[in-house]
Parts: C-alpha cells; structure tokens; sequence
C-alpha cells in the first residue's frame, strides 16, 4: 500500500448544521475566525489602574481633537473617569434600573444613570462632574441619531422615544409646544412592537435605527414639521437584548427572539440559522438574555458579543461569541467580563511601567508592541476583579475541528497540524458509519518532521488540533492526514 497525504481543512465553525457528510469544523474555541483557517485569541491582559471597588455595568472612551483620551466606568453608585492614572469620582448617586449608558455629542460625554439624563463637559482628557439634564425625560436607552440626543423606553411610554432639540442636546421643551416646535424637539410612539430596546445611529446610509421587541423602525431626518419619518424595517421580529446591536460598516448586528440577524436598515437577513443560534441558546442562561453585550473590534474586524452561561456569577459574562461578518464566519471563547467597551490605547509613562516590576518581567514581548501606541482603535473590559484590562494577554487554549472526510476504510499513520506552532498537538476523530457517533483519539505532541503519530483504523476522519494557551502563533489553516487504504470493510 502508498501512503497518501490528505488535507483535511478547518472549515467553519457551524455547531448546528448536520454532521452528516458536513464540511464544517464542530469546534472552535478561542480562536478568531479568518477567511481561511482561525488566529488567535488572547486573554485579558489587567492594565496598571486600580480596580474599582464594585461591579462594573458600562465602560466608554473617547478621543479628543487634541488627542487625548478619556475612560469612564460607571457602576451601582457612581461614574468615575481615568485622569492621571487614577480613578475618580464624577458622579454618585442610586437609581432602581440598573440601566449605565454612555454616548459622546460634540465637547461632551452623555450618559443615563438608571432613568436619569446626565452631562459632563470634556477638555483635554478630563471630565467635569456629571450634572441632570433639565428638562429631559426619564428613560432607559440612549443614543444619538444625526444632530439630537435621542431617548427611549421612556418611564411614561416603554414604546416611545423622545428627542432633543436639532444640535441642542440640553433642551427638551414640552413635546408640542412652540418651544419644541422651533427648534425640531418631538417624540414618537410605536403602537406595536413592544418596547424600545435599543437606538442605534449612523447605518450606511440610514439616519437612524430603532430597535423595539418585536419590530424595527427606521428613522429618516425629514426636517420640519415632521421632523423624523419612520419606516417599519422589520414587523414581524426585534431585538432581544437591549445592548446587542453592534454596527460594521453599512450594516447592524443584533440578537433577534430567535437568532442572530443583520441588517443594513432596509432588509434584514438571519447569519446564524442552522449554523450557530441553537448552540447559542443552549450555552447561554435562559434568564440572563438581556445581559448579551456586543461590540466591534476593527483590529480584528469582527464583531464580539459577551454573554453568560449558567455558571457565570452574578454580573458577569464567562463566554464570548465573534463573528467575522467580510468571511461569514464564526467562533467562539471563555473569556470572564463585566463589561467590554471600544477603546484607545494609550502608551504607558516610565512611571507606569514600573508597575509591572523589572523590565524582564514585562508582559510584553517587545517596547513597540501595539499595545504600548497611543490612541490606536482596540478593545477594552473589565474583568471580574473591577479592573480595566486589554485583550493583549497570553494567547488561550484554542481547539479546533476539521471537516470529516473519508468513505472507504484507511489506516491513519499520523496528523500534521497546520499550524506555525510546534507546540500544537493533534488527535483523530473517527468514526465507522455515518450514524455513528464521533470517537476521539490520543493527542499527541509533534515529531520532528511535525507528524502526530497514530495508528487507528477507520472509514470517516476529522482531527482536532489543540494549541496549548500561552503559545505563540498566528495562524491555523488545517491539518495534513498520512494515511494508507486498506481492503474490506
């Protein structure tokens, strides 16, 4: 008998679609989806800053016109802002909903604390103490569509949504009034689709979206008298958790009552049925949907959801679900957050290195890492320990599937991983029939010539390639299976 080589690929990760004859990967976790094969993922990496002294509900940052950059964490108590590497108080207080927001309007931070509207000018890097907004309406959701603050899931109508006057993000006369009228302040009630779950501004070239429950609308700046016109984008189906909306480009992705959707604000199309929205709702707590945070990651250019499965303790999310949206591709990670944010990297003083002890004990290979740049687009969290953290730690333990092959009996002398690691490992899944269920190899350590040795005798094989956390590497695209055919069945 020959030996034959056979390339068996990392397809995608789709835990849903049929393994009969599939050509997906079943597995693929901590690991970012690529157009062929999967990089890393990294862990979170805690920065030097104190943690604070409770849990964390929402984190922001934003970049001034002069560069500088400003954090602000808000908790059950307080808003506190990062300035000088310390964390300060600009705002405490209680509230009831435990709704923490955070959006930027010209030289100012907004932000609702529980139901109430607060503001906090901004100069080079620093905040002034948050102060109500007059006049504003008790609400749990913000955001900010064209030239107004837009408020929504108001106290005195769950399905409706109210908004400031045109670039007059502090005045909110009465709806109606000659006051409002003139300078274009007015508000809307959905009469069906439940309540405002979400408003998002800024889709290609949508005005504005507003998520309900069951229902999207969208929102076309008009001018006056009407001010807005809304356009029903979706009537049979909403968003499901309130933080899931995450924007990419020219369209908007969101958890949906029954999987995970896009829309680009005229149509609106499913990116996980059959793929990953049943795995989803079988790994993540049945009570804690709501919790589901996203955001967008353009180093990676993906977009990340946080969630909890049913071991998560109170208030924090143990799972990460990353969806690269230009390849259509999923995967997903254990990762521990409160809270994940879009951030800025901000390059580290001498002083602040000294943290991290002597120079051969810092966490970073390099002095010109792109951590250590400042004001480059990144990812942020906090932890479960309060702390402000990186995803630039340690690279996780990642496992991943191949697609199965096979139909006639082959004997498998060996697996080589494709992967530029030599620490990777590999062990075979086999099975004899289709009905079968998969059956799992030895994993062994590579040879010299990068060879996993086996010796098993089977019809169908996929492998699975481990890559032990903390290795380096950069990309894994499949694995070459040495195999010889054998006679019978």
């Amino acid at each position: 008998m020959v030996m034959t080589t056979t390339r068996l690929a990392f397809g995608p990760w789709e835990p849903d679609a049929a393994l009969l004859d599939g050509r997906q990967a079943p597995e693929a976790r901590n690991v970012v989806p690529g157009r062929r094969g999967y990089r890393p993922l990294h862990g979170l990496s805690p920065q030097v800053y104190p943690a604070l002294d409770s849990q964390v509900r929402a984190g922001f940052s934003l970049k001034g016109t002069d560069g500088s950059l400003l954090t602000l964490a808000a908790t059950d108590s307080a808003i506190y802002a990062l300035e000088n590497g310390v964390w300060t108080s600009r705002y405490s207080g209680s509230a009831a909903s435990p709704t923490r927001a955070f959006a930027e309007y010209g030289p100012a931070v907004y932000a609702l604390f529980g139901t109430q509207l607060l503001k906090s000018a901004v100069t080079t890097g620093n905040a002034e103490p948050f102060a109500p907004v007059e006049g504003a309406p008790a609400a749990e959701v913000l955001g900010v569509i064209r030239d107004f603050v837009v408020l929504g899931r108001l106290s005195q109508s769950l399905n409706g949504i109210r908004w400031s006057g045109l670039d007059r993000p502090d005045e909110w006369p009465e709806p109606g009034s000659n006051d409002a009228q003139y300078i274009q302040s007015d508000m809307q009630i959905f009469p069906s689709g439940g309540r405002v779950q979400a408003i998002v501004g800024g889709v290609g070239g949508v005005d504005g979206l507003i998520f309900l429950e069951r229902a999207i609308q969208r929102a076309t700046y008009v001018g006056s008298p009407y001010i807005f016109q809304f356009d029903v984008v979706d009537r049979a189906g909403g968003c499901l958790a309130p933080a899931s909306p995450v924007v990419c480009g020219n369209v908007c992705l969101y958890l949906a009552e029954d999987g995970w959707r896009m829309t680009d604000g005229a149509s609106v199309k499913s990116i996980g049925v059959e793929r990953v929205d049943d795995w989803f709702f079988q790994h993540c707590a049945t009570d804690r949907t709501g919790e589901v945070r996203g955001v967008h990651d353009p180093e990676n250019r993906i977009a990340l959801w946080t969630f909890p499965s049913d071991a998560a303790p109170a208030g924090v999310c143990d799972r990460i679900l990353l969806y690269n949206y230009a390849a259509d591709r999923w995967s997903w990670g254990e990762i521990a957050t409160e809270t994940v944010f879009p951030d800025y990297t901000r390059g580290l003083t001498l002083e602040e290195l000294d943290a991290f002890g002597p120079l051969d004990s810092l966490p970073f290979a390099s002095l010109d890492v792109a951590a250590l740049q400042n004001g480059r687009q990144t990812l942020s969290a906090f932890n479960a320990g309060h702390q402000l953290a990186g995803f630039n730690g340690d690279t996780l333990e990642a496992v991943i599937d191949t697609a199965e092959q096979g139909g006639s009996r082959m004997m498998v002398h060996g697996l080589r991983p494709l992967v530029d690691s030599g620490a990777a490992q590999a062990l075979p899944v086999f099975r004899n029939r289709q009905m079968d269920a998969r059956r799992f190899g030895v994993c062994t350590k590579q040879q010299r010539d990068g060879v996993c040795c086996q010796h098993l005798s089977t019809v169908y094989l996929a492998a699975r390639v481990n890559i032990p956390a903390g290795e380096p590497w950069s990309h894994a695209v499949g694995v070459e299976a040495l195999t010889e055919p054998e006679g019978g069945l």
